[in-house]
């Protein structure tokens, strides 16, 4: 019985901890069915597992919780991540831009390179 609880309890902390991630990495507020929805698929994870996991994330601290009405949303908390001045924020609107622009012109060349444009 014991060793039941304490497997139960490691499957609990990694779907907590891969939810966890989700989150973070995303940086975006979900509720409990948006995570389930989004995790569902790639790693099997229940809707009550995704529940569990995320109140004792909120409960320990680790992300945010926000209650509209019935509705809870969870998103990363944001005191783990650093500021940004207006200075990077426009180094990174720049290289965004160049990156769009190179993405763009490599969609080109491969639409090129499909329609038998170009040959090498």
């Amino acid at each position: 019985l014991t060793e039941g609880r304490s497997n139960a309890k490691a499957e609990d902390g990694f779907w907590a901890a891969l939810i966890l991630a989700y989150l973070n990495e995303k940086n975006r507020p979900y509720s409990a069915q948006d995570v389930f929805s989004n995790l569902q698929k790639q790693h099997g994870l229940g809707k009550t597992a995704v529940v569990k996991a995320m109140e004792l994330l909120a409960l320990e601290g680790k992300i945010k919780e926000k209650i509209y009405g019935k509705q809870k949303i969870y998103f990363a908390d944001q005191a783990q991540f650093k500021d940004v001045n207006d200075a990077d924020l426009k180094s990174m609107d720049h290289q965004i831009s160049e990156l769009s622009g190179e993405v763009q012109s490599l969609t080109q060349s491969c639409r090129q390179l499909d329609a038998g444009e170009i040959f090498c």
